[in-house]
């Protein structure tokens, strides 16, 4: 083998730049570089001259769980979910509690010491862990023995409304994270994947904040919770980078430097229209999730947001991430994307300008200072905007939205959120793309 390759001569970044050249027949170069809506250019090659250096793997782990999320409005409703899912081959729940939860009755049958458990307070109950370790305890279950986590994020309750709910958090020492921070809600407005992660990182400072200001040391991972879109390396490079910047800002804390990501399929390149061809676009972005290193993954059935989801668009999405699992085995090799000039180099370039905006957004006064003053629902919207006319222009392609659309089929309806005692401009899911005829 060595032979073989010592045969060949070296080419440099230049000599394929000229032979590309040769070979489009003088083509301007420039051309063919893409003028990437995150501030910087997505080359059509790249090479060992475009790393800066080369890192190690960004993650050590492999396998992911396969989650279920269910809102909790009535408790015995939502078991019998719970206990569907796991059937069905989910290894992980998210409970999401709008009010006083009888936790008896949600987590009956549910063995919640052989899978993650995670439950996401809507509402502010300083009681819930309290209660939750009773519960545990009534089952001779040791919370230290429990995966999973009690997320109360104040932040992206007001970020999403409008109406405050404070900052206090809910940190507990046992082994349940419990510090979350949705990100979501950015993605899935229309940010930009540098400004989502920007946003991100400004959210999880101030809860580093609070938690410096009170003393309050700890120690386990955040909860990233982040929404995936199509575009299939730019999010594996989204969740790489997310990681290096946790590192930056986790060691001038002294905290942990891993997180914990919780991935969802996005919401916002959902239509109505042809909705079947929503089970392709959450395929990539699931495979996007898994390869850039998420811990676990919810994807969403292809008719959420659409009409009531059923028995087969539910075992549809489970569906998706077991094959992904047991059929193209992505739960074997950590980091895949390690190594990949075009990965590493997106990553790089997006924890950069993420780091831009972040420092922009800390500089102002810092999240919430900039949610207070709309600076973070104008930036995105403005970002939103842009993507829907690349989508009305044909720059970028949803099928049956805006290429191969179904002439049978009715446009969908605009949806808008309606905050109508908000304190600053929400940040919605107003930019829905399905909604936008693009």
């Amino acid at each position: 083998m060595e032979k073989l390759f010592s045969e060949f001569k070296a080419a440099t970044a230049n000599d394929w730049k000229n032979q590309i050249i040769k070979d489009l027949k003088g083509i301007d170069f420039e051309k063919l570089v893409w003028k990437n809506p995150n501030g910087f250019d997505i080359n059509p090659f790249y090479t060992a001259e475009d790393l800066k250096n080369q890192t190690p793997n960004l993650f050590t782990h492999s396998n992911w769980d396969v989650c279920s999320e269910f809102l909790v409005e009535d408790e015995k409703h939502a078991n019998a979910q719970a206990l569907k899912a796991l059937m069905g081959g989910a290894g992980s729940l998210i409970f999401i509690l709008t009010k006083k939860t009888n936790l008896d009755l949600l987590l009956q049958d549910i063995l919640i010491e052989h899978i993650e458990i995670n439950f996401v307070l809507k509402h502010a109950d300083e009681s819930f862990i309290a209660d939750f370790k009773l519960h545990a305890k009534q089952k001779n279950i040791h919370t230290d023995k429990i995966n999973g986590s009690v997320c109360f994020d104040p932040i992206n309750h007001f970020a999403e409304t409008g109406n405050n709910l404070g900052t206090e958090i809910h940190a507990d020492t046992t082994s349940l994270k419990t510090v979350g921070v949705n990100a979501a809600l950015y993605q899935n407005a229309g940010a930009t994947q540098s400004f989502e992660l920007a946003c991100a990182l400004a959210h999880a400072h101030e809860y580093l904040v609070f938690l410096s200001n009170k003393n309050i040391v700890y120690k386990n991972p955040f909860y990233f919770t982040v929404a995936i879109g199509t575009d299939f390396f730019g999010e594996i490079a989204k969740l790489r980078a997310l990681r290096k910047l946790w590192v930056l800002v986790a060691q001038e804390y002294n905290i942990n430097k891993e997180i914990h990501i919780h991935a969802q399929t996005s919401l916002l390149d959902k239509s109505a229209q042809d909705a079947n061809n929503n089970m392709l676009r959450t395929t990539t972005e699931a495979m996007s999730a898994v390869i850039g290193g998420c811990n676990s993954l919810t994807v969403y059935p292809f008719n959420t947001g659409i009409e009531h989801t059923n028995a087969f668009s539910e075992r549809m999405a489970t569906n998706q991430q077991l094959i992904l699992k047991e059929e193209s085995y992505l739960h074997h090799t950590a980091d895949i994307g390690a190594g990949s000039y075009y990965i590493e180099k997106l990553t790089d370039d997006l924890a950069e300008k993420a780091w831009t905006y972040f420092k922009e957004i800390e500089n102002k006064g810092g999240f919430l200072a900039c949610l207070k003053s709309n600076y973070i629902s104008d930036k995105i919207n403005e970002q939103a905007a842009n993507l829907i006319q690349q989508f009305k222009d044909g720059q970028l392609v949803l099928v049956g939205v805006n290429k191969f659309q179904n002439a049978k089929e009715k446009p969908a309806q605009q949806i808008v959120s309606h905050h109508p005692n908000a304190l600053i401009k929400p940040i919605s899911l107003s930019n829905y793309l399905a909604t936008q005829n693009a």
